[in-house]
C-alpha cells in the first residue's frame, strides 16, 4: 500500500544521507522511530532484501565507486566510509562482493 511504499522511500532516504556514519539496522530503526525487528519486518514485505543488505550494499556500491574512480588506498577507503577497522571492511567487502577490495580494482583498472 502507499504507506509501505512511502515507508521504503524515506528508509532508503535516510540510508542514502548516513551510510558513511551509521552502518546497523538500529541506527535506522532509532530515526525511524521503531523497533529494528519492525524494521525488518516492513522491509521485507518488499522481496529478500533485509535492511542490514540495503545498508550494506549501499556501502559497498559507495568502496567500488571509490576503489574504481579514486586514488585512496583501501585503508583510506575504509575510514572513509566510518570504518575503523580496516580488516573487517575488508571482510564485509569481500563477503558481499565475492571479491577483495584490491583485487576488485585491479580487475576494473585491467578493464
Amino acid at each position: 500500500d502507499k504507506q509501505d511504499v512511502e515507508f521504503l522511500r524515506k528508509f532508503s532516504q535516510l540510508v542514502e544521507l548516513n551510510f558513511r556514519q551509521y552502518h546497523s539496522v538500529s541506527d535506522y530503526a532509532e530515526m525511524l522511530n521503531i523497533t529494528p525487528k519492525a524494521l525488518t519486518k516492513r522491509i521485507n514485505k518488499y522481496g529478500k532484501a533485509t535492511p542490514n543488505d540495503i545498508i550494506k550494499d549501499r556501502i559497498i556500491l559507495e568502496a567500488k565507486r571509490l576503489l574504481a574512480h579514486s586514488d585512496l588506498n583501501v585503508k583510506e577507503i575504509a575510514y572513509d566510509l566510518g570504518y575503523d577497522d580496516p580488516a573487517y571492511f575488508n571482510r564485509l567487502f569481500a563477503k558481499v562482493s565475492e571479491i577483495a577490495p584490491a583485487e576488485f580494482r585491479k580487475q576494473y583498472k585491467k578493464g
